[in-house]
């Protein structure tokens, strides 16, 4: 399947039915909503301990929905390896919640991973260009050392420009490995659900045949086309925030429809058909 397929063929399963949108829109929308009601309660019961408590109990439904939310998401992917072209039903809750916590301890730990690959490298540069930017902030004083001081290297020109190096050749390190992050991640998922194993989420020899099977400029387009959909959703969603209707139709329609748009194109890709 090429890309403008899977994007289209997704679209249009998330919109196949707008009544599990809305349920797991209301998963999204519902917590938040008894957080908000738990907060006004505890505030006006002027009772520290009994706000702190509600607060918790809130967060905690929250976490809950969380782990629901992700767990539909990892069921759509699940469904759509398996053929089927209907959104799966929402039941058997306990499993899905299990399935959310795996899919979210399988992102927190590459979050972690990919997260050291980029910041032992930018860290480093920085290193370098900071003993570089002192030896020709030292270097320039040599004529003067009255100007040797903290104040006078950190507001030369040459540490600004050390600075703005820093920062570009960080971007430089932090897009292909946020893009890397992302390609893994979701692939491992897809290998967890196909699997129907946890491990095989850090099959990593799996998960560059599969990668390498689908082509990674495919896998690199998708990833491209799905952030343009979901940056086009964004805008829409900040439209709609600054008016009443949008405070309800961003948790319940849009955020739930993404979740779902992602989950089938995710399979899709995983497929390669």
């Amino acid at each position: 399947m090429d890309i403008d397929q899977n994007i289209v063929n997704s679209l249009e399963y998330a919109r196949s039915s707008w009544g599990k949108v809305a349920t797991l829109g209301g998963i999204l929308f519902v917590p938040f909503l008894i957080l908000f009601v738990f907060i006004f309660i505890g505030a006006i019961s002027n009772n520290g301990f009994v706000l702190g408590l509600l607060i918790f109990i809130g967060i905690l439904i929250m976490l809950i929905a969380f782990f629901l939310v992700n767990g539909y998401f990892f069921r759509v992917i699940k469904s759509t390896l398996a053929g089927l072209d209907e959104m799966p039903d929402f039941d058997d809750w306990g499993e899905l919640t299990v399935d959310g916590l795996k899919v979210l301890l399988v992102q927190l730990i590459y979050t972690i991973i990919f997260g050291i690959l980029a910041v032992i490298p930018i860290f480093i540069i920085f290193l370098i260009l900071g003993l570089i930017g002192s030896f020709l902030g030292i270097a320039g004083s040599m004529a003067d050392p009255s100007t040797l001081s903290p104040a006078f290297l950190a507001g030369s020109g040459v540490f600004i420009w050390v600075m703005y190096l820093g920062i570009f050749l960080s971007y430089l390190i932090m897009i292909p490995v946020g893009l890397l992050y992302y390609i893994v991640t979701f692939i491992g998922i897809s290998n967890m659900a196909y699997q129907d194993n946890m491990g095989s989420a850090f099959a990593i020899s799996e998960i560059r045949e599969r990668i390498s099977s689908i082509r990674w400029g495919k896998v690199i387009i998708r990833v491209i086309a799905t952030y343009f959909v979901t940056t086009m959703a964004v805008l829409v969603s900040y439209v709609l925030g600054l008016l009443l209707v949008g405070i309800i139709l961003v948790p319940i329609i849009i955020l739930p429809f993404l979740t779902i748009f992602m989950a089938r194109s995710t399979g899709l890709l995983y497929l390669n058909e």
